[in-house]
């Protein structure tokens, strides 16, 4: 009894909004409802460390970054109060609003330390250069105002507005109804929907963020006009833009200006770029109405902001021909165009987007981190509208495996491209001057708690497990506190503890991975050697239960939970192979590696291999070795036996496998995912002695 009464006295303390939304916040007309991460306290674990280091980190060095280079002085400015140069380009706030909404999501967990001080500083820097009607970009308030809304599709205006709008729901979020950053972005969000909407002006940005972003302002707000604005800007996408809707000719477009070549080559190079910007090829989702795009083409990183915001809009308002689009879509994606890591995006077609079906290039690959960012967030609201744990298996192996390369251990160090393998090596850099991959880390790692769970009428859904402690909301009256104790993902084994104030019935629904059922995603794409299931086991206090997930991808334990009840969950996670699908020619006679959800690599240091890691590996010699703590911020590691050919014939030799994401923690070092298989038709072409 001693043990339960401090969950309870937890319980009893929560207040109407803890399902993670404002208690006059609108509520979704279909769908599920996320539990905020503010509402989810990791425990140690594999994400507790991690998001620490964001905040101790990763938050104050991207600060320091954009401080240095003249983000937080281009606000000064535009305020009249500093006599420097503008700095930087045109989308140059974004990046400052992103790590301040990083700022204040993460300030939710750690109230100690001097980050509120200077966030609020900087912020308080920001809301001083608003104009009166409302506007705010620094770029624009100093010069060229009057052209502030002109060249929508290169100047990335709304994709400003956007990151603000986002960053001011998080402080309101921290701080409450008086947040000042929240008054400054419903003045921002009424001098955009003054300017453009229905009678009004009939365009749209080149980068979409402001559609995903108006949906959250409504959210915080309840003023539904912002969420009609956000229903404008992504219907007029694939029209003719101007003072009315209508549709859109090629043939119709004038031709560009000549270029001048008498400019130097950096003004020429910028104007040739400027001139493939403006050609309406889908590289910005512009290229015909949304509902009429039935696959993925185009920039991955505003794709993925276009499609997240679409899904919202099909669960908070009727949205006709959303969602059938949303569907192709996906089937597109995650059938033809997704890397095994979860990482989107091929640079086929010089755009950071969506290349050929199934051409999947491993060294090429582009794969930029807010491309991965990008995908979990659409993953995210698609499991949220759906409630399939489909959904939660792409956001889970995105998460885990796209997002987290993007970032140093140590959590100050960044790649903007993550390739599936490297020749040379690929060093993290403590910077990179398109800052826009380093301060989405920044934001998404505070928030990944929103992503373990979601709600419906009398059900708790489990997305993710992770060390933790969960505090949620049932039907706004049933308080229920949730416990997770596990190792995951390193161990399958979880162990989950219900609190209630008092006995309750609803259904709690565990996701079962894909990864657990023989696939390591959701469609044919990418294949284990050996699909057959591993045995599932689940336990309610100590009764076991039939652990067959049903057609939605979750196993329902509906019941009558009291305080102090034990649900037990074995994953089991033996060492996995997988071969892409035969169309994929990059991988032909290629394995991967997989082990729960974590993808695996081989990086050519302390390996006793060459270093160009052209050798063949045995997957029957695979064997997990103990979980090394000390080895990169603590892993599994997967040792193989592997055969390599050199001059004096073929050599064995031991090779070690680690978390891809891991890689060049350790400084530039070859590295590969796929890697070549030993084969009876291997062995016939090895020389012989």
């Amino acid at each position: 009894m001693r043990k339960i009464l401090p969950s309870l006295f937890f319980i009893a303390s929560l207040v109407a909004g803890s399902s993670g939304v404002l208690a006059d916040s609108p509520t979704p007309v279909r769908g599920l409802l996320e539990v905020s991460h503010e509402n989810v306290k990791f425990v140690g674990g594999f994400w507790g460390p991690r998001v620490k280091i964001a905040n101790e980190v990763t938050i104050p060095h991207a600060l320091d970054e954009l401080e240095k280079d003249g983000h937080v002085t281009n606000f000064d400015k535009a305020a009249g109060k500093f006599d420097g140069p503008l700095k930087g380009h045109k989308a140059f706030d974004s990046d400052l609003h992103k790590v301040l909404e990083g700022a204040f999501l993460s300030l939710k967990h750690f109230t100690e330390g001097p980050l509120r001080e200077r966030a609020e500083a900087i912020l308080a820097r920001v809301v001083a250069a608003q104009k009166p009607d409302g506007f705010l970009i620094s770029y624009f308030i100093v010069k060229d105002f009057e052209k502030r809304w002109e060249n929508l599709r290169i100047e990335h205006q709304l994709y400003n507005a956007g990151h603000f709008f986002e960053a001011a729901v998080a402080h309101q979020r921290l701080v409450g109804d008086g947040s000042s950053a929240l008054a400054a972005a419903k003045r921002f969000a009424d001098n955009v929907d003054a300017t453009f909407g229905e009678k009004k002006r009939y365009d749209v940005d080149g980068h979409e963020e402001v559609e995903l972003a108006l949906i959250k302002l409504y959210r915080a707000t309840g003023e539904r006009r912002y969420l009609e604005l956000a229903r404008f800007f992504l219907d007029e996408r694939g029209y003719a833009h101007g003072t009315e809707r209508k549709p859109f000719d090629p043939k119709n477009v004038p031709p560009e200006p000549p270029i001048d070549l008498t400019m130097g080559d950096k003004e020429i190079h910028r104007a040739k770029f400027h001139a493939i910007l403006r050609v309406r090829n889908g590289r910005m989702q512009d290229h015909k109405p949304i509902i009429e795009q039935m696959e993925a083409v185009g920039h991955a990183v505003r794709a993925g902001y276009l499609y997240s915001a679409m899904a919202d809009m099909v669960r908070f308002s009727e949205a006709p021909g959303y969602e059938k689009a949303l569907d192709s879509i996906w089937q597109d994606v995650v059938g033809r165009k997704m890397y095994l890591t979860g990482n989107i995006g091929t640079d086929q077609n010089h755009d950071e987007g969506f290349g050929d079906p199934y051409l999947l290039p491993n060294e090429s690959a582009y794969c930029e981190t807010c491309a991965a960012i990008a995908h979990v967030l659409w993953q995210h609201r698609m499991n949220l509208l759906k409630a399939d744990a489909k959904y939660a298996d792409v956001m889970e192996l995105a998460l885990y495996n796209g997002v987290l390369s993007g970032v140093s251990l140590d959590g100050k160090l960044f790649c903007y491209q993550n390739p599936l393998s490297s020749a040379e090596g690929n060093k993290r850099k403590n910077w990179i001057g398109l800052s826009c991959c380093p301060t989405n880390i920044a934001r998404i790692i505070p928030q990944v708690g929103g992503f373990m769970y979601a709600t419906g009428k009398n059900e708790v859904f489990v997305n993710l497990y992770a060390a933790s402690e969960t505090k949620l909301q049932l039907n706004g009256s049933t308080p229920i506190k949730l416990t997770q104790e596990t190792e995951y993902p390193w161990e399958g084994r979880v162990k989950l503890t219900v609190a209630t104030e008092k006995p309750a019935e609803f259904s709690l629904n565990l996701r079962i991975p894909g990864w657990a059922q023989g696939r390591p995603v959701p469609s044919d794409l990418y294949t284990f050697v050996n699909a057959k299931p591993t045995p599932i086991e689940i336990k309610v206090n100590g009764k076991s239960l039939d652990a067959t997930p049903g057609k939605d991808g979750y196993v329902h334990i509906k019941r009558e939970w009291k305080a102090g009840d034990v649900i037990e969950l074995n994953l089991p996670m033996p060492v996995q192979h997988v071969r892409a699908h035969e169309k994929v020619a990059e991988n032909k006679g290629k394995i991967a590696i997989m082990r729960g959800p974590i993808v695996y690599c081989v990086e050519a240091i302390e390996q006793d291999i060459p270093t160009s890691l052209n050798f063949y590996f045995e997957t029957a010699s695979a064997h997990s070795r103990p979980h090394k703590p000390d080895l990169l911020g603590g892993v599994t590691v997967i040792g193989y036996s592997a055969r390599v050919t050199n001059v004096f014939g073929v050599v064995n030799a031991l090779v070690q496998a680690i978390p891809s994401y891991a890689w060049g923690n350790r400084g530039k070092s070859p590295m590969a995912v796929w890697l070549n298989e030993f084969t009876a038709q291997a062995k016939e072409a090895e020389p012989k002695k």
